[in-house]
């Protein structure tokens, strides 16, 4: 009698094994931050203690699927001045975006799991405080969302919907309306930096920047222009700064792109198309 594994469409395996990874990858992640949260009473620790299960398991992920730890080669974009300056200012753009939906969020209707994430930070020691939510928890969450999650759905999605998916995921993973409105931006330009040079390490450091600037920049600042048209604004930057790093944008301009004249340059074309559009 054949398994069910053998009778059903390569295209359903080849989802349910992206499920059961996403699926089984969330659970660890969550499952590590409570066990460590009620063995210590710390919620902090927890997180810090998560975060660090999660990268192994990114690393192991990895290994497993390409057979190798190292990344593969960056897309040609990712090797231009032009595209981390654009990814710079949208990083700056994104977080006074986001800063100021969230701030304005947190007038308008408050948060009292906003409020609780908060009452942790003080509970906790500040060295452990300082330490998780600048740096573990940004490696354990990319780690998480751009390490393992993102690459899983590339494998049967474009660019574009996979980048909303987890960004998505990313910003809920907060579990506030503070936060989810505060993430979604910095969440879709971080899947559109790995997309471009698949690799963790510039969007772990990107979102390194971000709390520390969400942590040390002072509120009032975000505060005074926390207003409807400058949200709205701020949403339209936002918008432009994305689509100016649209992977799509970028498979277009190649395909259109001159070539030298002779059958090496058509070569040369055809390989960059393919690059170009390659899943990780």
């Amino acid at each position: 009698m054949k398994s069910l594994t053998t009778v059903l469409p390569p295209g359903v395996r080849a989802w349910g094994k992206t499920i059961a990874i996403l699926g089984g990858s969330l659970a660890i992640y969550v499952a590590a931050a409570l066990l460590v949260t009620l063995l210590t009473g710390d919620a902090i620790a927890g997180a810090a203690v998560s975060a660090l299960v999660v990268a192994v398991l990114r690393i192991v992920y990895r290994w497993r699927s390409t057979g190798t730890p190292l990344a593969p080669a960056p897309k040609p974009r990712a090797l231009t001045v032009g595209f981390w300056l654009t990814a710079a200012a949208g990083l700056i753009i994104c977080w006074v975006a986001g800063q100021t939906a969230a701030s304005w969020v947190y007038a308008t209707w408050g948060s009292r799991t906003f409020d609780a994430v908060n009452s942790a930070k003080v509970d906790s020691p500040i060295w452990l405080v300082a330490l998780t939510v600048l740096f573990l928890a940004p490696i354990g969450e990319e780690s998480l969302i751009r390490g393992i999650a993102y690459p899983a759905l590339r494998k049967h999605w474009p660019p574009l919907a996979a980048a909303f998916v987890t960004a998505m995921v990313f910003s809920l993973l907060h579990g506030n309306l503070v936060q989810i409105v505060l993430t979604v931006p910095l969440g879709l330009l971080l899947a559109f930096v790995y997309e471009a040079s698949q690799r963790l390490w510039p969007v772990v450091f990107m979102h390194v920047l971000f709390n520390i600037a969400a942590s040390f920049v002072p509120k009032e600042l975000v505060e005074g222009i926390a207003r409807p048209p400058m949200v709205i604004a701020l949403a339209v930057a936002v918008a432009l700064v994305l689509f100016a790093l649209t992977p799509g944008r970028y498979a277009v301009e190649t395909r259109d792109k001159p070539t030298d004249a002779g059958d090496s340059g058509n070569a040369g074309s055809a390989n960059a198309k393919v690059e170009e559009r390659q899943a990780p």
